[in-house]
């Protein structure tokens, strides 16, 4: 049986977001699109970090929300990423350290996609 690519079970309609925008705006575009995560991404497509509701709990305590912090302030800058063509069996070991959701780059940082653990678990039950 041929393996699963992480290709085949990313999501490819991504939230990004620019280092230097405000932290207000990544947290309206998230609760707009229902979205629990936002892709940190330079002029080029590049991965530059993440942003997740917890790190916004986090801002929240140690700020005023409305104030004029950038993106790039608080966003999870040593990302775990996975490439197009790992498999899904190669994605145990992140998902067992508590990563939710993972971005997929190329060689060369630019972001193609992200899978989530909700996108996991998808794919499980439907090969139950």
């Amino acid at each position: 049986m041929d393996k699963l690519s992480v290709e085949r079970l990313m999501s490819t309609d991504l939230l990004t977001i620019d280092p230097t925008a405000p932290a207000a705006e990544a947290a309206q575009r998230m609760l707009d699109t229902g979205t629990n995560s936002i892709l940190v991404v330079d002029a080029d497509g590049r991965l530059s970090g993440l942003i997740t509701a917890t790190d916004f709990v986090s801002l929240v305590r140690r700020n005023d929300p409305e104030d004029e912090t950038s993106v790039a302030a608080f966003m999870t800058r040593d990302v775990v990423t996975v490439g197009p063509d790992d498999t899904v069996e190669e994605l145990a070991e992140p998902t067992a350290h508590g990563y939710t959701h993972l971005p997929v780059t190329t060689d060369d940082g630019t972001v193609v996609g992200m899978v989530s653990t909700t996108d996991l678990t998808a794919y499980v039950s439907e090969r139950r």
